[in-house]
């Protein structure tokens, strides 16, 4: 009966050991996967109280290896409480990543679910949601806010000469090109076909007007595209209506009408310019 415990209690232990050692390593893929530094720390803190543990559990199997008379029904409880400390280290491991790597995914695909698959750059829905709530906040805080709408001229014109390929490569340098000049605070969308809207907090008509004046110019100096078959470089240009609320531009619809007005005179009045709404 004796060996039969002991048999039992060894037994418990080494499946408790071996969860144990299993439960390191989803752990460790955690702590390669975290960016924050205060949980690393905390995970790392873990895997030592898990191998802190298992130095216990080879102690105890090796003490009743040696000493078998000991073996008792404390003994083996003991054994299976261990077990048990071995199983619940390794479900909570395997959750943790399965829970993180779920969240990644969730974000991956709200991320993807806002963001316009060509230029990535925020796309329509976001930037309807994110018009509404500037707005709010602007009118709110008493704060200034300002729209400018990018048109590329003659876009059609590019499309049909150079194909959709160069068409697709010019947009993607265009959006890189306001990327790198607005600021992190601006919020950027892809408006529609060749136009990309920019909404710029707490900047009024005239801090606007001078930002869409630095995109022109450098949109302008830039090669936007080349073709591959004949290597042929691409120049384009950017027409932009700037608008900003106020006290006849009151709401997020008369902002974007606004706008949309400014940009038209901008391409109506020979294109490659800067037009500020005049309200």
């Amino acid at each position: 009966m004796n060996n039969v415990m002991i048999c039992l209690e060894l037994t418990l232990l080494a499946v408790g050991a071996f969860f144990l050692i299993r439960s390191l390593r989803p752990i460790n893929q955690l702590i390669l996967d975290l960016t924050d530094q205060k949980l690393i720390r905390q995970w790392k803190t873990l895997s030592v109280l898990i191998l802190s543990f298992l130095i216990g559990y080879l102690v105890l199997g090796y003490d009743l290896w040696v000493h078998k008379d000991n073996s008792s029904f404390i003994s083996v409880m003991i054994a299976l409480v261990l077990f048990l400390g071995g199983t619940f280290a390794f479900l909570v491991g395997q959750l943790a990543l399965y829970t993180a790597n779920d969240m990644k995914h969730l974000a991956l695909l709200q991320q993807e679910s806002i963001t316009d698959g060509l230029t990535r750059l925020k796309n329509r829905r976001y930037f309807d949601q994110r018009l509404s709530e500037e707005v709010a906040l602007s009118k709110r805080y008493k704060l200034p806010l300002s729209l400018i709408l990018v048109d590329v001229d003659y876009f059609k014109k590019i499309n049909d000469v150079f194909g959709h390929t160069v068409g697709d490569e010019v947009l993607k340098n265009l959006s890189n090109i306001i990327m790198e000049t607005v600021r992190d605070s601006d919020v950027v969308a892809r408006y529609g076909g060749e136009e990309i809207v920019i909404i710029t907090p707490n900047t009024d008509k005239k801090e606007a007007s001078l930002l869409a004046e630095r995109l022109r110019e450098k949109v302008e100096k830039t090669v936007m595209a080349t073709v591959e078959t004949t290597q042929e470089v691409v120049q384009a240009t950017i027409s932009l209506g700037v608008c900003a609320l106020s006290h006849v531009i009151l709401d997020k619809e008369a902002l974007l009408e606004e706008t949309d007005q400014a940009l038209y005179l901008a391409k109506k009045y020979g294109r490659n310019r800067v037009s500020i709404s005049s309200w």
